[in-house]
């Protein structure tokens, strides 16, 4: 899917709806998918688990499915063969800027210089504010990998588990909101 982060973000939004749905919506939405290529649509038109549940119950699960769902989100977390969960906070920027990885300036503020960015997340600027502590460094790595860990069915897509940052970039991410000389926590 590396290459095709910013259409897969789209189309992730539909594919929920359009899968439940017949018909020509459905037809168009994967002759979409397709147009990325074969690799690019097995992995879009194959739910996982997860997202089965989430389409099912239009992301609304229900209480009794959420603890047995966010333990099956977290086995899917990796982590850095070194495991560090802060890496390099300058390729973290890359990476976070990058439309086809993290992009997640479409969806959150963060160097506050950025005057374009999103605002269905909430703003990141100042997030290092929070420290660097053992639990603080992990919910943020954790967080970053997989979202749906911690929120079910989040907005926010699963940019590791989908493969479009790897462990170690992940770990970047992490140190790109943390460490104190990023852009983000510089005010």
């Amino acid at each position: 899917m590396r290459g095709h982060g910013f259409v897969a973000l789209g189309i992730l939004a539909l594919l929920g709806l359009g899968l439940s749905q017949g018909g020509s919506f459905r037809a168009r939405l994967e002759a979409a998918i397709r147009s990325g290529g074969e690799g690019f649509a097995r992995t879009m038109l194959a739910q996982d688990k997860g997202q089965a549940l989430c389409s099912q119950y239009r992301d609304r699960l229900p209480a009794e499915l959420i603890p047995g769902f966010l333990a099956e989100q977290k086995a899917l977390i990796r982590y850095p063969k070194d495991g560090k969960l802060m890496g390099d906070w300058k390729n973290g920027e890359k990476v976070f800027t990058d439309p086809k990885r993290g992009n997640c300036y479409a969806c959150h503020a963060g160097d506050p210089r950025e005057v374009a960015h999103g605002t269905m997340g909430p703003s990141l600027t100042g997030y290092g504010e929070r420290g660097q502590s053992e639990a603080v460094v992990r919910y943020t790595y954790e967080k970053i990998y997989n979202a749906w860990a911690f929120v079910p069915c989040s907005l926010m897509y699963r940019g590791g588990v989908h493969g479009l940052f790897t462990p170690e970039e992940a770990a970047d991410l992490t140190a790109f909101l943390l460490d104190p000389e990023s852009p983000i926590n510089r005010r």
